[in-house]
């Protein structure tokens, strides 16, 4: 798909999404703002249906109290006569509106229950409604009896002392709550559901609404709000629920008032067809000015990538100037500067490598000179030192005759060591020329690199002992064998071990510890000397690199000791690495190979 095409689609898909997003953003912010106010009002609705509960509790109050005055009533109470209780008991009850009319002695013994006129001794239920009763003259509480809810009103019968408490139940049902739902002034749905001794909540009475079913799913202690129901008829509700304050030992009791989210909804879906067309003409209208400033956008960057091909396959013909003078202009122009600018480069880039092939072949040319310098210099500096080290230990031993003053032994002895000492030097540096040669040969013998390391530890002990630093050795490497050359080997790690013990202070310490791991012995040499920063350690392995220059007094050195162990390690086909940092310390890592079957040999 070309870019014309590919930029089309991404600016028609953008809108597209905006236009989306923008529709249904309006409407969930639209429908959340309703949903708000619905429960706003209900919330509202809910302190209406309380009052008016308490409103209906004080009005009954009174009609009970002028019940528990009446004479032949507490005339009937003293004289224990059933019949008559029973038969004021219901007037008074058809009188206020109660359908169950109950007297309770001060016991708490239920004597009559208009709803169960034969004689039983049972035990009124809410006790607490009695005692408040007795303390403030009336009580007055919800409660539930079977599977109803009622008000029910307790006051004292005086004869002038409490003789009996009448207590009026008036039943709290469809047709109360739909007295209720008519004296506010919103329209809304209101149950009144009782928990069951399951958990699940039984609907005991509604006003309003397409109907409920009658068992609800609220929690056992069912939320403030809740946003949105769905009824049996698959009808979305907007519900608040409130527990309301029941006596003690009554069923919990839920009301909720309720309304369908159509209604609150409707008005915002009569204007979603006119909002759906408007934001389908608005994305009409961007779709067409976006094609036009695709094409014109799209031709001369089609050109440009042309052009930009045409320079990475090496024409760097300037591509030609553009008459608009927008940004894709400016990019034309950066471009044909680009052009002449990348020619230009190009022509000095290939002069600079010819210079740098020349310098190369100089350089290369150069470092075997040098190379065969030292290889020369190191043969024709071995002989007369030779000769030296041999005539001072002749002198030193005396076969020619005494010498006769004594000093001139220690003088003799003096010249044998720093010509031992020289020869050495050489003998390293040769060993370095023809390793960079790649012309020095190993000598190969059966070797336990164990033995050679404890060989140089011991050899420098005296030194160590001067510093003073210790030096300990562990590990298992006199177990490992491998084919090496003997001398070399022990000449590198006492490189490595003098360089450790000279650059660690006094009272320092060196480890050296050997172990085997798969098929290679690694072996660590760690001071806690110096220490070098991090971007030293890639130049000290260099042949006479010096950390320090030799003219400061301290530490001196050839700056062969460290190239040295390298190449002879990377002769045996092994590692060696480094691991520093100031004022820390230095760790030296070889990982050398060995084989099992050299192993197996050597045992």
């Amino acid at each position: 798909m070309s870019f014309r095409y590919r930029l089309a689609l991404f600016v028609v898909g953008t809108l597209i999404a905006v236009q989306a997003l923008t529709a249904a953003f309006a409407y969930f912010y639209l429908r959340h703002n309703l949903i708000e106010r619905g429960k706003r009002e209900l919330i509202a609705e809910m302190g209406v249906f309380t009052r008016q509960l308490d409103f209906l509790s004080d009005r009954v109050t009174d009609a009970v109290k002028v019940a528990s005055l009446d004479y032949a009533l507490r005339a009937a109470i003293a004289q224990h006569n059933r019949d008559t209780e029973l038969s004021a008991m219901r007037n008074h009850g058809q009188r206020i509106g109660a359908t169950r009319m109950m007297l309770v002695g001060l016991d708490g013994t239920l004597e009559v229950d208009t709803a169960q006129p034969g004689r039983s001794a049972k035990v009124f239920p809410f006790a607490e409604l009695l005692a408040g009763a007795a303390r403030q003259d009336n009580a007055a509480a919800l409660a539930a009896v079977g599977q109803r809810i009622y008000w029910m009103v307790a006051v004292p019968v005086r004869a002038p002392v409490p003789i009996a408490f009448i207590v009026a139940c008036i039943p709290v049902d469809s047709g109360l709550l739909e007295r209720l739902r008519g004296l506010s002034s919103g329209q809304r749905t209101i149950l009144l559901a009782l928990r069951n001794a399951d958990g699940r909540w039984h609907v005991t009475a509604q006003a309003g609404g397409r109907g409920a079913p009658s068992l609800l799913a609220f929690p056992a202690n069912p939320p403030r709000i809740s946003s949105s129901e769905v009824d049996q008829q698959g009808h979305h509700l907007l519900r608040v629920t409130a527990r309301l304050d029941a006596a003690k030992g009554s069923a919990p009791i839920v009301v909720a008032l309720s309304y369908p989210l159509d209604e609150a909804l409707a008005a915002f879906r009569s204007i979603v067809v006119p909002l759906l067309l408007l934001l389908i003409l608005a994305l009409v209208l961007a779709v067409a000015g976006a094609m036009v400033i695709v094409r014109g956008m799209s031709r001369p960057l089609e050109n440009l990538a042309k052009t930009a091909r045409r320079i990475a396959s090496g024409n760097y013909t300037a591509p030609p100037k553009l008459k608009q003078r927008d940004e894709v202009g400016h990019l034309a122009d950066a471009l044909i500067n680009m052009t002449h600018s990348i020619a230009e480069r190009e022509t000095a880039l290939r002069h600079a490598i010819e210079t740098a092939e020349l310098a190369r072949g100089e350089a290369v040319q150069a470092n075997e000179a040098k190379s065969q310098f030292l290889a020369n210099m190191s043969h024709e500096l071995r002989t007369p030192l030779n000769a030296i080290v041999g005539f001072s230990e002749m002198l030193e031993q005396q076969v020619l005759g005494p010498v006769g003053v004594p000093r001139y032994l220690d003088y003799a002895g003096d010249i044998r060591r720093s010509g031992g000492q020289l020869l050495r030097l050489v003998e390293r540096m040769l060993d370095l020329s023809e390793a960079e040669a790649n012309r020095l040969a190993l000598t190969k013998v059966s070797l336990r690199p164990g033995e050679l390391l404890q060989e140089a530890v011991t050899a420098l002990q005296p030194f160590a002992r001067k510093k003073p630093v210790e030096i300990s050795l562990e590990g298992e490497g006199s177990v490992s064998v491998m084919d090496g050359d003997p001398v070399r080997l022990r000449q590198a790690f006492t490189n490595l071990l003098h360089n450790a013990i000279k650059f660690t202070p006094a009272g320092g310490e060196v480890c050296v510890s050997i172990r085997v791991q798969g098929s290679v012995v690694s072996i660590q040499i760690a001071d806690s000397g110096l220490g070098m920063p991090r971007e030293l350690l890639a130049s000290v392995v260099l042949p006479f690199h010096r950390l320090r220059s030799a003219l400061d007094g301290q530490d001196q050195g050839a700056g062969l000791g460290l190239p040295y162990a390298k190449a002879i390690v990377d002769l045996h086909g092994g590692t060696l690495a480094l691991a520093s940092e100031v004022g820390a310390g230095t760790t030296v890592t070889i990982e050398l190979p060995y084989r099992a079957n050299t192993l197996n040999r050597a045992a």
